[in-house]
């Protein structure tokens, strides 16, 4: 039984400490009058992905004409929603997972980033579920909606048929950078300190198995 926990518990740390995925939210800068209230993004990317520095992505859903293959590895999710003045809407809402170009659907995403130094993103978005579409495009970190429409009657639908103007941050969680850093130290040859604890695990089971060996 021990050696079953051990195991496991050698396992679990080795993928946490080898993998993670860095969450990107929106931070509002400057609201716009021609944009709904409540902008949210979200962006779920790889550690991989981040460690590189850029990322250059696009991806059309091509399913309903049977080329039904994953398109790219560095893209976990995207959401985008605008929440209203109450925040609990869900008006004009784009969701994309890993994978979903493999169904049928009509989504396109196309993204030019960089990750910049201080934890924040950099570069241009573009996304569209057939319903709903946006367009950001950024200064340095500081990103602005140069366009958004939606089919729905709300959001950037019939009553913000202009949307556009809103300001603001693509801000990484500082706790999952931190697996991404480390990705970086990987690639450049050293150790990564997210490691110690699944190698101090692995080296535990290793002990353990010595040990038995000696009775």
């Amino acid at each position: 039984m021990l050696r079953k926990t051990l195991c496991l518990a050698a396992t679990a740390l080795f993928v946490q400490a080898a993998s993670a995925d860095v969450l990107y939210t929106w931070e509002q800068t400057k609201h716009s009058a021609s944009t709904p209230d409540g902008l949210h993004l979200e962006l779920v990317l790889t550690d991989a992905a981040v460690a590189k520095g850029t990322l250059a992505l696009d991806v059309v859903n091509e399913c309903s004409w049977g080329h039904c293959e994953v398109q790219q590895d560095s893209l976990l999710a995207l959401r985008y929603w605008y929440a209203g003045a109450d925040g609990t809407q869900q008006w004009n809402r784009i969701a994309y997972a890993y994978g979903d170009e493999t169904l049928p659907g009509i989504e396109r995403l196309s993204m030019a980033l960089d990750f910049l130094p201080d934890g924040r993103l950099g570069g241009t978005i573009r996304a569209s579920d057939g319903a709903s579409d946006f367009y950001l495009h950024s200064d340095g970190a500081v990103f602005t909606l140069l366009s958004a429409h939606s089919d729905q009657p709300d959001g950037c639908g019939f009553a913000y048929p202009s949307c556009g103007g809103e300001r603001g941050l693509l801000q990484g969680s500082a706790q999952t950078l931190v697996h991404a850093q480390a990705e970086a130290v990987a690639d450049a040859g050293q150790v990564p300190e997210p490691a110690a604890p699944a190698i101090l695990a692995i080296g535990a089971l290793a002990g353990w198995f010595a040990r038995r060996r000696q009775r």
